[in-house]
């Protein structure tokens, strides 16, 4: 009997806390989750990634400093490098949309909605983003003070979603709240006033573009015509600026798969979302369409579907092999402007593959319920602001027969026959395609201004045994090229200028995208100052001749499968695949030598075949069979 009175005051003082500021509790700990309360069943199918969130939210909110100087910072490695975890780092704090997401979510599995000692946290984190703010409105990430795009700008991208979580959520500290807006729109409009920050932005433009979803989700919420038009002003300008011509969005001046594929996505999920059916919804899908143009070009579609090849040993900063999806680590592969640009559609999940992946999450959390993967702190994204960021984002997935219809128009599968080129405005490099029946090749050249990038022949294709060439970014011994005994790396390391010839005819490097004349392409370049190289795209094969002064060593990057048959001989080598027989031949009196490297494309493992040789070398790669019927 005397229990129950107890109990409503209990209930009671929980109320009052609720409603009292952050400042003035001691907040308890976050309690675990009780999982006897919560089967299954309560999870919708695309909420299936949230119980290994839910399992460690306690754990990761009570790492939330409650104290000192530093009170609210998230003190536990779970997002970016464990080296970076310090309070500095601005980017550790965008981790407080989990603490909103959690707090504000209204789903039969989350009983932290409106939790007392979860809202502390989450205004405590809060507080101490709003202070960690310059007067200037930056945020800092390696050091103190240090001051950065990156930092600032995707501060505004997580924030946006925090505060938009908030506005229509549980009760929270109004006081908290006004500061992280007011520190929200200082940073936003430091990003779009500063040119030094613009300037940045045409180096790294994914960082930047966390400023369009970051502006619109704080437009959303509050009217602020300065800021309206200080954006569609730079969104405007971005669109050239931060955009090659050739179609990639710039990272570190030139191709970098992984941002371009990841972050940029994110980026663009997010403002389509705001931007849907309006001139800047418009832009979104025209810069989105020029991109998956450029994709279309370099990535190769394997013949079982199952994700693209890349011609990667162009990318800048990061290193990507095979695609699956885009933008699979950020966006969980959907990515809605794909319902206006059809090209966008060739990767991702469709309709009826989410159906079967989601079937067999389901199953697999079953089968063990409710256990989920340990929290492995001190990794990259243990837990990570990106689990909860796009899911109130539109979700437009297309169907199979979509997808199979995107697919049908990649270039190389809609015609057996064009040379195409694409041409950067702001370095001298060049992309060059060659399709003819047998085969798809890329071919790189230009100045090379980034360590790990490789040019020269940097994929080659058929349309049944799918990949066979793949140069390899940043290696000494598994790019395509030619290397001096006494060089490090082969000289396409160093860029080139090559000499373009369509029918024995010059052809004229211009920015921009455009056919080349039909006819046979040969390219000649310079090794050094020490020899030539001329490669002949012909119909049945590449040939390649080198003349060099010293003796030298032949790379050739092969894609090979475990059940391929490989035979190896006198000058000579084949694999055959799928009906496909690959043939590389050189001099039978040279000594050439096929070895398997660790590395991996896809299923696909990456062998070298080096071939060495004294003052020249002539030799071909050579497709039968490769799709002709």
């Amino acid at each position: 009997m005397t229990m129950k009175p107890l109990r409503s005051l209990s209930l009671g003082f929980l109320a009052l806390l609720a409603a009292a500021p952050a400042a003035a509790q001691t907040a308890p700990p976050v309690a675990p989750v009780d999982w006897s309360a919560h089967p299954l069943s309560q999870f919708a199918d695309d909420e299936l990634t949230l119980p290994y969130y839910l399992q460690h939210f306690a754990r990761f909110a009570n790492s939330v400093r409650m104290e000192g100087p530093d009170r609210g910072f998230i003190d536990i490695s779970v997002w970016r490098n464990e080296k970076d975890n310090r309070p500095y780092n601005a980017r550790i704090m965008e981790n407080a949309l989990s603490l909103a997401y959690f707090y504000t979510t209204d789903r039969p599995w989350n009983p932290y909605r409106g939790d007392p000692a979860v809202r502390a946290r989450l205004e405590a984190a809060l507080d101490f983003w709003s202070r960690s703010q310059s007067p200037a409105g930056r945020f800092s990430e390696y050091g103190p003070q240090q001051w950065n795009l990156a930092a600032t700008a995707f501060a505004t991208k997580f924030m946006g979603e925090t505060l938009r979580l908030l506005h229509n959520g549980p009760p929270i500290d109004s006081a908290v709240v006004r500061r992280a807006t007011e520190a929200d729109r200082r940073a936003i409009m430091a990003v779009l006033q500063s040119p030094d920050f613009y300037e940045s932005g045409r180096f790294f433009s994914n960082q930047y573009g966390n400023v369009w979803p970051g502006a619109l989700a704080y437009l959303a919420l509050h009217p602020d015509p300065e800021m309206r038009t200080l954006l569609e002003t730079q969104f405007r300008r971005a669109s050239t600026d931060h955009q090659s011509p050739a179609g990639y969005f710039y990272e570190a001046d030139g191709a970098d798969w992984s941002y371009n594929l990841g972050t940029h996505h994110s980026n663009v999920q997010m403002a389509w979302s705001y931007a849907r059916g309006t001139p800047m919804g418009d832009q979104l899908a025209d810069e989105t369409a020029r991109w998956y143009e450029w994709f279309a070009y370099n990535a190769a579609l394997e013949p079982d579907g199952s994700g693209f090849v890349l011609n990667r040993a162009i990318e800048t900063r990061q290193q990507s092999v095979f695609i699956t999806r885009a933008g699979q680590g950020e966006t969980g592969g959907v990515f809605s402007p794909a319902e206006r640009v059809e090209m966008a559609r060739v990767t991702g999940p469709t309709r009826e593959s989410q159906v079967a992946t989601r079937a067999q999450q389901r199953a697999a959390l079953a089968d063990g319920w409710p256990a989920v993967d340990s929290l492995a702190t001190g990794t990259f994204s243990a837990f990570s602001p990106y689990a909860f960021l796009h899911r109130p984002n539109l979700q437009w997935v297309p169907t199979d027969a979509q997808q199979r219809a995107a697919r049908a128009r990649l270039p190389y599968l809609a015609r057996t026959r064009f040379t195409h080129q694409r041409v950067d405005s702001r370095k001298p490099v060049s992309y060059t395609f060659v399709r003819v029946p047998a085969y798809y090749a890329a071919f790189n050249a230009g100045e090379a201004w980034r360590e790990q990038q490789r040019y020269g022949l940097g994929l080659m294709w058929t349309p049944r045994a799918g990949a066979i060439l793949q140069s390899q970014t940043g290696t000494a011994d598994a790019a395509w090229g030619t290397r001096s005994a006494s060089g490090a790396a082969v000289y396409e390391a160093r860029g080139f200028v090559p000499e373009f010839r369509v029918n024995g005819s010059a052809v004229t490097v211009t920015p921009g995208t455009r056919d080349l004349p039909a006819g046979p392409l040969s390219v000649q370049y310079a090794l050094g100052a020490f020899g030539t190289k001329n490669v002949e795209f012909t119909d049945g094969a590449i040939r390649v001749r080198v003349r060099h002064v010293e003796p030298f060593i032949e790379y050739i990057p092969l894609l090979v499968l475990p059940t391929d048959v490989v035979e190896q001989g006198a000058g000579r080598l084949a694999i055959t695949r799928a009906g496909t027989r690959i043939t590389v031949t050189w001099p039978a009196a040279v000594a050439g030598e096929l070895r398997r490297t660790e590395r991996m494309t896809g299923a696909k493992q990456v062998a070298v075949l080096t071939i060495p040789a004294s003052g020249e070398l002539e030799y071909a790669i050579a497709v039968q069979d490769g799709g002709r019927d």
